[in-house]
């Protein structure tokens, strides 16, 4: 109900600011209109002389060397006994020591049931050990003046230290102590948790992320591991146990490396990682996860209807190349041709410079061990969209069958190949080159010839590279923008689409199958809503109230800011419901809902004119708001304690440091809901449930008696979708079983004044 409301004041904020104030008017001199005014002839002009044309006082630009190899600092290998491998980069230019660990594990490794667990686990890592909680890491590595962090990537989990030479032992008491001993502590974890899924929320709200993320989607689609998107749902799912599996699983020393670069003794080195990291114990490593590729035949196009875009993003992918693939640097080549160069690439030259389409447009292809993607990007005004779209696949096709000019690969090779020194400004950089180049299986001789394999390539090599690899007939496109603008576009050109809602999850959510329970641990779960609804106020009390009357005052998010508002709901059982929200911001904007079993209204100001208007709810709402009432807080363990309730006790988890019995209760509505209850107080603390990937939190608090029943006085509500973001509310009256007139309920004829 939330959402519906907050929807509906979003919609009235505009309208309360009044219409937009009219254009002065601009005086005019008699004189100044020439309308009937006879005009002098336009004299014929030629073509604009070149004045640098025939000048040789001008500095040539100098003439492109030859790709020279990178001349990199030593670097020492070996293996502790453990089997963690050791690199050592030395360089004494600064009295600063780096390490860089890599551990095998990343999203690639990812089960579909737990999308989000190797970034969580990442996060995690200076967030305790089994000797230090997160303040105390921080305080430990803040006192030397260094720096530590973790981070998880596509193909590894990546954690790193630094700090000045003289302070390297902290480095080496911190990094294994990280790796080995963390705790994952619940509250902790509660944090990262919520960060993780602010990001998924924001998510909606940059198109260009979100074509990035359905683009994938739709080439590799939903069984293969590229095309799995998080969402609410599925980070919400992660739970402390799961981080703990997932490190026990893929956090050994033999699938891991360490960089260390910077000025340090190689020799006497080797002894203090024997004594710090040698401590990690060796086990097995399971193998990585195979996936096979889904194939693609034609074209699929996918709309994803963002209503009140302006600009739509495109991006048009198909499949690319591995790394080790003996193509890598033709395609280097090409691609930095076709839209890997910049302003200096076609694509935008086409797009930017010919067309006027748009700002900028590229090309990029991933550089992994399995095959990625090859994908192009622009945006542009709606009404260009499917014009800007049939320019990018003109490109694409032309350098398929033509492939890039000789000074599109001139000009190609003395970029890439210039540039590539640049990438190497410390010991550091090689580093973290070296860990790519490792984790790929090519060595340090790779990094050193990079420049020389890039010269090697030629006008043949590169188009045939271009026409093997490029597939202008197999493709998908993804469009996200304002369906009401780009589907007139789309069906006009007769291009066959998909269109799915910006707020749909981009992958479906998984659906576990339920595990048998064992009776003892049901029996457990029935016994804490027993407890629970006693504490409540009884079975009995509650089972006999026939409604309520609450009011409350707080704060809700209307667009990018939360304002405040004043609540009065009425419930009267089974089906009769009525909000009043009042909402303070520029001035007071009143918006009222009405529901009577299977209809509702909403009263509200109309977002163009500013008059109040009264309009029906639609079905969809209405299935929505059924699911609101049956969740009732204030009812739920009614539902929960039902004999023909279908109860799953989940793990016991913390809120604010306090133990909870969780035990999740299924809905009529496909809907599980979370009931979060105090092991000490037997009372309800927080309520979760997940509709459509997006997770929503109720939480409770500041429990009070009224008429013999404990009523939570303080209430939070976050998640997505409309009225995402977190609505905070104190009910200052509660009444049980109040006299309503049932007239209140009823759609009134016209606008209340």
């Amino acid at each position: 109900m939330k959402r519906l409301i907050v929807t509906v004041l979003t919609a009235s904020l505009a309208s309360a600011c009044g219409p937009k104030p009219t254009p002065a008017v601009v005086p005019l001199l008699p004189g100044d209109g020439d309308a009937n005014t006879a005009k002098p002839p336009v004299p014929a002009t030629g073509p604009v002389a070149d004045a640098w044309t025939g000048r040789t006082d001008l500095i040539a630009a100098p003439v492109p060397k030859p790709p020279a190899g990178v001349e990199l600092p030593p670097i020492d290998e070996f293996k502790l006994a453990n089997g963690l491998q050791v690199y050592v980069v030395k360089s004494d230019r600064l009295p600063v020591v780096s390490m860089q660990l890599a551990v095998k594990a990343g999203r690639m490794h990812e089960p579909r049931a737990r999308l989000g667990v190797a970034e969580l686990t990442a996060d995690m890592l200076v967030k305790g050990t089994k000797k230090r909680d997160a303040l105390a890491l921080a305080k430990t590595i803040d006192f030397v003046g260094g720096t530590i962090a973790a981070d998880a990537t596509y193909e590894a989990t990546l954690v790193s230290c630094s700090v000045l030479a003289r302070n390297t032992r902290t480095c080496l008491e911190l990094m294994p102590e990280m790796v080995t001993q963390p705790s994952f502590p619940d509250p902790e974890l509660a944090k990262v948790r919520e960060r993780h899924l602010g990001t998924i929320r924001q998510r909606l709200d940059d198109a260009g992320a979100l074509a990035a993320a359905h683009v994938q989607n739709l080439l590799w689609g939903n069984e293969h591991v590229r095309g799995w998107v998080d969402s609410e749902q599925s980070v919400a799912a992660i739970k402390r146990e799961d981080l703990i599996a997932w490190h026990k699983s893929w956090f050994v020393p033999g699938n891991a490396m360490l960089v260390i670069t910077g000025d340090v003794d190689s020799k006497k080195l080797k002894g203090d990682l024997e004594r710090s990291f040698g401590r990690w114990a060796k086990g097995p490593t399971p193998p990585s996860p195979t996936f096979k590729e889904p194939g693609l035949s034609g074209s699929r196009i996918r709309l994803v209807d963002k209503p009140g875009q302006t600009q739509t993003h495109v991006r048009i992918a198909q499949y690319g190349i591995k790394h080790d693939d003996p193509r890598f640097f033709d395609t280097l080549v090409w691609n930095y041709s076709l839209g890997g160069g910049g302003f200096s690439s076609r694509l935008t030259k086409v797009l930017r410079v010919q067309g006027g389409k748009t700002y900028g447009a590229s090309s990029s292809f991933d550089r992994n061990l399995d095959r990625g993607s090859l994908v192009a990007q622009t945006f542009t005004r709606n009404a260009e969209a499917v014009a800007t779209t049939k320019m990018i696949l003109g490109e694409i096709e032309k350098m398929a069958q033509q492939g890039p000019s000789q000074d599109e690969v001139s000009a190609a090779i003395a970029n890439i190949a210039g540039g590539y020194g640049m990438r190497f400004q410390s010991a550091t950089d090689v580093g973290a080159a070296l860990i790519g180049a490792e984790l790929h299986g090519f060595g340090k001789e790779y990094l050193a010839n990079y420049p020389l394999a890039v010269g090697k390539v030629d006008v043949a090599s590169a188009k045939r590279a271009a026409s093997e690899i490029l597939t202008p007939k197999a493709f998908v496109v993804v469009m996200v923008g304002d369906a009401k603008d780009l589907e007139p576009q789309l069906k006009k050109e007769g291009w066959r689409y998909e269109k799915v809602a910006f707020t749909e999850p981009v992958t479906p959510p998984l659906v576990e199958p339920a595990a048998p329970v064992d009776p003892k641990v049901l029996a457990a779960a029935h016994k804490v809503i027993d407890d629970a609804l006693a504490a409540k106020g009884g079975k009995a009390k509650l089972a006999a109230i026939k409604g309520f009357k609450m009011v409350a005052v707080g704060t809700t998010p209307i667009g990018p800011q939360n304002a405040p508002v004043e609540t009065e709901r009425i419930f009267l059982l089974p089906d009769k419901m009525r909000i009043d929200a009042t909402l303070s911001l520029q001035q007071k904007v009143k918006v009222v809902i009405g529901i009577n079993g299977k209809t509702g209204w909403q009263m509200a100001p109309d977002q163009t004119t500013g008059k109040i208007g009264v309009n029906d709810i639609s079905a969809a709402d209405i299935q929505m708001i059924d699911f609101e009432r049956w969740r009732e807080p204030e009812l739920i363990l009614l539902k929960a304690a039902d004999p023909a309730a279908k109860l799953t006790p989940a793990p016991d988890e913390n809120i604010d440091g306090k133990p909870h019995s969780v035990i999740k209760l299924a809905s009529p509505f496909a809907v599980d809901v979370a009931i979060y209850i105090d092991k000490k107080t037997k009372l309800v603390s927080r309520m979760t449930y997940s509709v459509g990937g997006n997770a929503e939190v109720n939480d409770f608090s500041d429990y009070k008696p009224i008429s013999g029943v404990q009523i939570a006085h303080r209430r939070k509500s976050s998640g997505t979708g409309k009225g995402g973001g977190i609505t905070d509310l104190e009910l200052k009256t509660v009444e049980i079983d109040p006299k309503i007139d049932p007239k209140v309920f009823d759609k009134p004829s016209a606008p209340a004044k």
